[in-house]
């Protein structure tokens, strides 16, 4: 089988601008949002935070949700790519996660996006999260194990592969990441505010944010992909962050002629 070929302009791949109420908004493939669940009580890799620190306070959910159905190859089912940085800017975690249409996958950041750190015993406290909303990158006609990091559609055969080199290695059919609209990403955030002069009374509070569009350039996409592949093949298991729960993938169709 071979990834069918798709014409795509370079806006198109970067971004699709679409008007909604006489508004138009861009619609971008690469989405990234912060994470602090624990700064307020230890410091970050960085050195942010302690004890007494104004910081986060507790965990944060993910929520990932494709609001499209534009590819029909892969019956509208879309890979949300995920990088996740500590606070020193080292990547410790990746994994690919589908996302069927009108699909919603949740995640915890304690327990989903960082339980799994991957170098050197990363610090959880905080960090950054990268997201790449993507087409499927592996396709096997017959079952394969995969690593932690890369996610199955099913028994359909496609799956997630976040450093887009998996199938190379085992002699199934793959590509390099393929930018696609149709994912956004929501996280909660839950902070506590100390006074001044500091005290024992921690203000909290809990928002909810969107993933911010960003720019996208071809160096920086090979360089997430290539330092996930390094995760993938140390075989150790870890630097793997893990999809959630949410979505269904019973209605994903089997391999389609790629």
């Amino acid at each position: 089988m071979r990834f069918r070929k798709r014409i795509l302009s370079l806006a198109g791949m970067l971004a699709v601008v679409c008007v909604i109420g006489g508004q138009a908004r861009a619609q971008s493939v690469f989405m990234t949002q912060y994470y602090d669940v624990a700064t307020s009580n230890s410091p970050s890799a960085s050195g942010y935070g302690g004890h007494g620190a104004s910081g986060g306070v507790g965990d944060g959910l993910v929520r990932l949700v494709n609001y499209s159905d534009i590819d029909s190859d892969q019956n509208g089912t879309l890979c949300a790519m995920i990088y996740v940085f500590d606070d020193i800017e080292e990547m410790q975690a990746c994994c690919g996660c589908p996302v069927t249409p009108d699909g919603l996958r949740t995640m915890s950041v304690i327990n989903n996006v960082t339980k799994n750190f991957g170098v050197n015993r990363g610090n959880l406290n905080a960090g950054v999260i990268d997201v790449v909303s993507s087409g499927f990158t592996f396709a096997s006609s017959k079952p394969i194990p995969l690593p932690p990091q890369i996610g199955p559609a099913g028994a359909s055969g496609l799956a997630c592969d976040p450093s887009g080199q998996y199938g190379a290695q085992v002699g199934a059919d793959f590509r390099t990441v393929t930018p696609e609209p149709g994912i956004v990403a929501f996280e909660t955030h839950t902070e506590g505010n100390v006074p001044v002069p500091a005290s024992a009374n921690l203000t909290k509070g809990t928002s909810v944010s969107e993933f911010q569009a960003a720019f996208l350039d071809k160096a920086h996409l090979s360089e997430l992909q290539s330092f996930c592949g390094f995760l993938i093949s140390n075989g150790s298991g870890t630097g793997a962050c893990s999809c959630g729960s949410g979505d269904d993938f019973s209605k994903v169709p089997g391999p389609p002629p790629i």
